[in-house]
């Protein structure tokens, strides 16, 4: 049996660089809601005002890329067990409590300045603490507050959690067994889609646990399917033609079919011994992609500023959409660069091997 130590899964520079386009996905989105450049340009609504489905595309890939890392491996045993989340809590804790601190002294000192902030109710000690810890997901609350966006920090939190007792069941699974998985998977979603036309997948605090958890196993069956060779390629493609005709239609859950396959299909199977990917801007951004969405709620703040001032016509608006975007990968880059990497590897460092190399984080986790 393999200890909690060993070599990890060589990265998939591929599956990183699915992360950007994911991440930019939903930042379009985002600024998309205030700027509404959607409307302007009608041609490019179904991408712009469906972009929350990024975040599926997240927890799809997080499914499948901790497969690839652990599927072989997986974590037995107490010792195993801490050590896969000790890794997880290195990984997304340092910046998500940084910026948590971080916008609790902003709105400390937007107060003290006297500037109004709307819905001040919003930041309010519980829901800073039931944020802070992870748990605003659990159906804890009804309300986004604070660092909104980690509503999917938290679900993945949960996910975290569970991934050795998932991980297990999935193993024990017979090899016959695992093509129900994916089916049962995606009948879930549907239904969860069809609960209300408006709101289609773009569940979160509410629902939000139940839409992370289907897509979750959803990517870890894809992964078993794709590693014992029981998802051919060949078969894949035309599934991936749901994706267009999802955004089209306006039908979240057949994008999410079309997201499913193109994550196989972009998978390049890396030799143990081969070396690591040259790094690239894609690659290098797809990296970053937990800075950039845990810092867009500083960049939201800067752009209610900007259009409490102003009222730039279509224009102004894709510039500021522009701008917008390219802040939010600068920030998500140094977040992750002087902040998110530095403390990992603190963090990780604190306590020595027991055997030989630690196992380095697996790519393509949300």
């Amino acid at each position: 049996m393999q200890g909690p130590h060993h070599q990890a899964a060589p990265r998939d520079a591929a599956l990183t660089r699915l992360r950007f386009f994911l991440i930019g996905w939903v930042i379009l989105y985002h600024l998309d809601l205030p700027l509404r450049v959607s409307l302007g340009l009608p041609a490019l609504a179904p991408v712009l005002q469906h972009g929350y489905l990024g975040v599926d595309g997240f927890f799809l890939l997080s499914g499948f890329a901790l497969w690839l890392g652990y599927g072989a491996r997986p974590p037995w045993g107490r010792a195993g067990i801490a050590d896969f989340l000790r890794r997880r809590f290195a990984k997304i804790w340092p910046l998500h409590a940084l910026a948590m601190l971080a916008l609790a002294l902003l709105v400390g000192l937007a107060m003290a300045a006297g500037l109004t902030i709307r819905e001040p109710e919003r930041f309010g000690l519980r829901d800073f603490l039931l944020q802070f810890f992870l748990v605003n997901a659990w159906e804890t609350t009804s309300r986004h507050t604070w660092n909104y966006p980690s509503w999917a920090l938290s679900v993945e939190w949960a996910g975290y959690l569970a991934f050795p007792l998932i991980l297990a069941g999935l193993i024990r699974l017979p090899r016959l067994a695992v093509p129900a998985l994916p089916l049962l998977g995606f009948a879930g979603i549907a239904a969860l889609d069809a609960q209300d036309p408006n709101i289609g997948l773009n569940y979160t605090l509410h629902l939000g646990l139940l839409r992370f958890a289907l897509e979750f196993a959803t990517g870890l069956a894809i992964g078993r399917l794709t590693t014992e060779g029981l998802l051919p390629r060949a078969a894949l493609w035309p599934v991936l033609l749901a994706l267009p005709a999802g955004l089209v239609l306006e039908w979240d859950a057949l994008t999410v079919l079309g997201l499913a396959a193109l994550i196989p299909l972009l998978r390049r199977p890396v030799p143990p011994a081969a070396a690591p990917a040259r790094p690239d801007l894609l690659l290098r951004l797809g990296e970053a992609s937990f800075g950039v969405y845990l810092c867009w709620v500083f960049i939201e703040a800067g752009l209610v500023l900007v259009l409490r001032r102003i009222d730039p016509g279509l224009e102004g608006r894709i510039g500021l959409m522009a701008a917008g975007f390219l802040a939010s990968l600068l920030a998500g880059w140094l977040a992750w660069r002087f902040i998110e990497v530095p403390a990992n590897r603190w963090l990780l460092g604190r306590r020595p091997p027991r055997a030989a190399a630690p196992a380095s984080a697996v790519s393509g986790k949300a």
